[in-house]
């Protein structure tokens, strides 16, 4: 559950730091939106810069799944993985996580979609992964059980054990 709520959290500010570009740079809420949900929309594969920053219902709701479904899965991937490696959770969660994403992503994005490849500011899209990883990692390491297992075998991270238990025979 941890990472759930972690990938939620994460997920939050990851909205909010993205918004921030689109009103900086673009006056408007909806070309950040538009562009995530775009690349779900039939037919639409060049849209002006016009188009991209007016209200879509179908780009919205595209948005909406794609986000959610991401910052879920992520989430309980950060769950999965952090207490493996609990002592740096921030650098794992926040640096080392969202650049290994950022680059999949850039180096991938091109072949699935060139028009939003070249539409995204990959510098904007970097920040925001790592507002998320900090947030995400945090919440992880808050909620979950990090210190608990900081000083446990890998065995026992990894979930292939479990820690002995008071008064166990610790052979």
């Amino acid at each position: 559950s941890s990472g759930i709520k972690g990938g939620f959290a994460g997920g939050t500010v990851m909205i909010v730091l993205a918004e921030i570009y689109g009103i900086v740079r673009f006056h408007g809420i909806w070309y950040v939106v538009n562009l995530l949900g775009g690349a779900g929309v039939a037919g639409w594969n060049s849209p002006s810069e016009h188009d991209l920053a007016k209200f879509h219902l179908a780009a919205f709701l595209i948005a909406i799944v794609i986000h959610t479904a991401s910052s879920f899965l992520v989430g309980l991937l950060y769950g999965a993985l952090l207490p493996v490696l609990p002592r740096h959770p921030i650098v794992l969660g926040g640096l080392i996580a969202p650049a290994l994403w950022t680059g999949l992503l850039h180096s991938i994005l091109g072949l699935l979609n060139p028009f939003f490849d070249d539409h995204i500011n990959w510098y904007w899209f970097a920040v925001s992964q790592v507002g998320y990883g900090i947030v995400a990692g945090w919440v992880v390491a808050r909620e979950g059980r990090l210190k608990s297992l900081r000083d446990a075998p890998l065995s026992v991270r990894l979930g292939v054990e479990r820690p002995p238990q008071d008064g166990e025979d610790q052979r």
